[in-house]
This record gives C-alpha cells, structure tokens and sequence, in this order.
C-alpha cells in the first residue's frame, strides 16, 4: 500500500513539474542566476537537482520516519498530505529553509561554478533545469524514468552542448549509462575537470572520506576526489571499507523504509568514526544529508566546500 501510494505521489508531482517532489525546473536553475553563466554553450554543467531538493527531501524522508513508527495507515496519510500540500502550491520547504539553511547546499553548487571558472573553463548552465531520475530508477518506475530521460535529453540539445560536466555522481551515473540511447554526449563528473588545472586553496585538515556509492562502485571514479583533496592539503583517513567496498548512506531506501535507511547511516558513521578523525568529507548531496542527520558531533562536509 506505501508503495503504491508513494507511486501515485510521484506520479502526480511528475505531472505537475517533471520532478518527483514537485520542485520545478524554474526553482533548480534559479542558483545561477546572478553568476553570469550563459545559458547555452558546447559545454553545459549539470546539476541534476539534487543539491536543490536537499531541504524537501528531508523534510520528506523525516515526515515518513515519524508516521513509519506510527503504523502503515498513518503513512499512507503522511503521504496524502504531502501530495495535498504540493498541489495546493503551499511551500512546505520553508520553515527548513530557515531552520536546515538550505542555501548551504546552493553554495556548493556556486563553489563548483567559481572553481571551473578559475580553472579557465568556459560552461553554460540551464535556467530551467530537469531533474536527474534517480528515484524513478531506483524504484524500477521505468515509465517515469525513461520519460525524465526524454526531458534531460532535450533540455541538453537545446543547450547546443556536445559535453557535460555533472555534479553530484548520480547525475554522472543516468547520463553516462542511461541517456546515450536518447543522445550523444561527454560525461564528465566535475572533479576530473578541476583536477586539469585547479588549484584548491590550501587547509589544514585531517578528515575520513566517503565514496558514493553512484560513484565508486558503478563510475570506478574515486581518486580524482582524493587528488583534490591531497592538493588542498588534507590529510586523509581511510576507513576500512572505502573505495569500490564503500558502505552505503542508507539514502537509495530512504523512501520506502526511513527508519532502516537510518540504521544503514548510523553503521556506516560508525565504520567511518573509527579512523579517530573528527570530520567526514563526502561528494553527494544524498551521503551528505544522511550522514548529516545521525553525525552526531563529528562535521560533515562536501568536497566543493574542503576545496574552494
């Protein structure tokens, strides 16, 4: 039944704004509108949405959480509400985006943008910007999916690009593995750029890192990240399961069943707490919200935030 609730939600906000939470395309672009990017050009950088939606998605995943431990009925009506919400335009991302600052996550997003800029690369970027699909993969809602990819599809070519810099690693995944049928395009996720002539400004810093799963185990991209890192003069501490072996965030199930997504998480905070070190650097907004939300006192940070 949540299942098939959830689906509908979906389903409806799809509808409504070709994204899954109903955050519209007009909302995701609007990060870059005071930088001066030009909106088409060979070279697009791709965002994806997820660094946009950070803020509704925990509000999203922490309303199922409450009502999961309440029972299967009263989720069903969680999700109800929030699809009521939603369409009677009501913007229930507000109060967090006072109280969980969600320009935070913009900031990443410009971080990223400065860095390619002093790196000497010339980008566009979309002012009204489709979501990545990740979700309708990761359900095996393949209708949605391979409609979302239509849409990136055409937004790309209307952009004129021929390359794509991407910058959270699920958006690395859907375009280098999923979109080729629909167009043909360069993929580049944004840390194999900057590592060509980027030069991080240099920290002080001991930290753990976190693969992303999206990156390490599917794109077998995980030295680069650390190439910036150690160019910017942080020490690093592997944890034990690292690399290819990363353990998950618990975000991939964070929609079906939070509470255990919560546990995932909290094991893996504990894998990476055991290097002694007192701040994780992680390279997804996904890994950086879950891991965020049972840190504890350590400090979770994003790659673009270490080296910009």
């Amino acid at each position: 039944m949540e299942l098939e609730v959830l689906k509908k939600l979906l389903e409806s906000n799809t509808e409504r704004t070709s994204n899954p939470l109903g955050v519209s395309e007009r909302e995701c672009g609007k990060w870059a509108r005071d930088l001066g990017i030009p909106e088409r050009g060979e070279v697009l950088l791709y965002t994806g949405c997820l660094y946009q939606m950070a803020p509704q998605i925990e509000l999203f995943s922490d309303l199922l959480r409450r009502f999961e431990s309440i029972g299967p009925s009263f989720l069903d009506l969680s999700m109800r509400l929030y699809a009521s919400f939603l369409s009677m335009g009501i913007d229930i991302s507000a109060p967090i985006r006072f109280m969980k600052k969600k320009d935070r996550y913009l900031n990443i997003l410009r971080n990223i943008a400065y860095a390619l800029r002093e790196s000497g690369v010339k980008f566009a970027c979309l002012r009204e910007e489709p979501y990545n699909g990740v979700l309708y993969h990761d359900l095996g809602l393949d209708e949605l999916f391979e409609r979302q990819m239509k849409r990136v599809a055409e937004k790309i070519r209307e952009a004129g690009a021929k390359k794509v810099i991407t910058i959270d690693p699920h958006s690395t995944y859907m375009l280098k593995y999923h979109l080729a049928e629909y167009i043909d395009i360069e993929v580049f996720h944004y840390s194999e750029i900057l590592l060509k002539g980027y030069e991080p400004a240099r920290k002080e810093l001991e930290a753990t890192i976190h693969d992303p799963c999206y990156l390490a185990r599917w794109s077998d991209s995980t030295e680069q990240i650390r190439e910036l890192l150690r160019k910017a003069g942080v020490v690093l501490r592997e944890p034990e399961f690292s690399r290819k072996f990363t353990g998950c965030c618990g975000g991939p199930i964070e929609s079906i069943f939070p509470d255990l997504a919560s546990k995932i998480a909290e094991k893996r905070l504990e894998e990476l707490k055991s290097t002694g070190a007192s701040k994780i650097i992680v390279a997804c907004p996904i890994c950086l919200l879950n891991l965020k939300k049972v840190s504890g006192g350590l400090e979770v940070l994003d790659l673009a935030e270490v080296i910009v």
